[in-house]
This record gives structure tokens, C-alpha cells and sequence, in this order.
């Protein structure tokens, strides 16, 4: 199953940090997650993947984007499933 879900502008050298869940127990199994530039002159790096685990049962994935070039930037999340 592949997704996007829409991110917002990130400006040169900031870094932001996402969150990412899903009904049930939200274990969707391992997930590709990628920030990807929409507008030309984007450079963006998905810097860090995590999964946590409440105390309910829950699962809940995290991803930071950075932006490594040299303007704002706007971006949307995409992923899938292995």
C-alpha cells in the first residue's frame, strides 16, 4: 500500500519532525518513508525512521525531513509498505 499525506514548507537548514499513525492497533508493518520536494531546487533529506510503542498497544511511526538546499521548500510525505 503506498501513501502521501501533505507537509508544509521547510525553510534552508531546518529539520521537522513527523508523526504517523493508523486505525486498529496501527501496525501497517515496515514502512519507506520520504519527504519529496514539490517544487524544482528541492533538496531534502529524511534524516531520521522510528517506530514507538504506547502503553495501550499502539504503534505510532516518526520521521524528521531536513532541508539541505539553499530556499524554502514545499513537501509532501510518501511511503509504503514492504
Amino acid at each position: 500500500m503506498s501513501w502521501t499525506v501533505s507537509g508544509g514548507t521547510i525553510a534552508p537548514g531546518a529539520s521537522l519532525g513527523w508523526w504517523f499513525s493508523w486505525g486498529g492497533n496501527g501496525d501497517v508493518g515496515p514502512q519507506l518513508i520520504q519527504a519529496e520536494p514539490l517544487g524544482a531546487s528541492g533538496e531534502l533529506t529524511t534524516v531520521d525512521v522510528a517506530e514507538g510503542l504506547d502503553a495501550n498497544g499502539h504503534l505510532t511511526y516518526y520521521a524528521t525531513v531536513r532541508n539541505d538546499g539553499s530556499q524554502s521548500v514545499a513537501f509532501q510525505w510518501r511511503g509504503g509498505g514492504f
